[in-house]
């Protein structure tokens, strides 16, 4: 592009008297870009205590463009401090062990398999950026009908996925690592 900085370019006059007019329409469009980037922050901006996420993973790495065929998706998905303290949609229970939906390997069999899905909820300090804590609090929205751009079987890959290879691919050739991963379930919720 032409308004890139070029590390090699000569960087030209530095004197105002002797700056061409080519410099200063970059300057002009340079100022026009940071003014119009406060009002586009100000467009994107949500309000508190709004998930800043409706959307599936492969969504979110389109930039929030959202496209729906029927009804316009429910996105009001609680966190898991607030599961920890209410009542749990219909057939699910906080005495039933963390592996009764998502199935652990060997290795998560010795901590996530046989906690159950309150004490994941509640935190652990081997659930590595609260992964486990997250997608128990987004299998919850799901099955309260409160989150229905995210599906079971979507949450049950993201951690099939995490458990045996480290990170998740929402799409072909993206890995999240644990940090991504976190942060988007995060955001789907309040």
């Amino acid at each position: 592009m032409a308004t890139e900085h070029q590390p090699d370019a000569d960087p030209g006059p530095t004197d105002p008297a002797t700056l061409t007019p080519r410099g200063a329409a970059r300057r002009r469009f340079t100022r026009a870009g940071v003014a119009a980037s406060g009002v586009l922050l100000t467009l994107q901006s949500q309000p508190g205590m709004a998930s800043e996420v409706c959307t599936t993973p492969s969504g979110f790495l389109s930039g929030g463009l959202q496209s729906f065929r029927g009804p316009k998706p429910v996105c009001g998905g609680r966190n898991a401090r607030y599961w920890a303290s209410h009542s749990w949609p219909t057939g699910c229970s906080k005495d039933a062990l963390f592996a009764r939906v998502f199935a652990c390997n060997a290795t998560a069999s010795k901590s996530y398999g046989s906690a159950t899905q309150l004490a994941i909820i509640q935190g652990k300090s081997w659930d590595t950026n609260n992964i486990g804590k997250l997608l128990m609090a987004c299998y919850l929205n799901v099955r309260a009908g409160i989150s229905t751009f995210q599906t079971v079987p979507m949450l049950q890959k993201i951690w099939s996925e995490y458990q045996n290879k480290g990170y998740y691919t929402p799409t072909a050739g993206v890995r999240w690592n644990a940090a991504q991963i976190a942060n988007y379930l995060q955001r789907t919720m309040e």
